[in-house]
């Protein structure tokens, strides 16, 4: 076998591998997002409008959750495999719906954040 050539496919092997590293890294990335837009929340610099920071946690919160549950799924293929088209559709949504909601819910904060600071 040479370099050129791929390497053959081991059937034991889960080929998500990273996704799921993907999805773990975004539930912590999360999970410090959350803590940090409540340590700005503390009440002693900028005041923050109520129903924005409300949006970005739960912004936020979604991203997390859809990672989370998406890391359980990939690891549950190794006790319930499934059609790898299927597996590889739901990842593809859970990439676009993770990373979504963080988006929004970091811009929002930055955009929320800025505003205060600014008054």
């Amino acid at each position: 076998m040479t370099e050129d050539e791929p390497a053959p496919e081991r059937e034991d092997v889960v080929p998500f591998g990273r996704a799921y590293d993907y999805f773990k890294h975004l539930t912590g990335i999360s999970l410090v997002s959350i803590g940090g837009v409540f340590a700005f929340m503390d009440g002693t610099g900028a005041k923050f409008d109520p129903r924005r920071v409300v949006i970005v946690l739960i912004a936020i919160g979604v991203a997390g959750v859809i990672s989370l549950l998406m890391a359980g799924h990939l690891v549950s293929l190794e006790v319930k495999p499934m059609l790898h088209d299927k597996v590889t559709r739901q990842v593809r949504y859970g990439l676009i719906a993770a990373t979504f909601f963080l988006a929004i819910g970091l811009g929002s904060f930055i955009q929320t954040f800025a505003s205060a600071i600014l008054k």
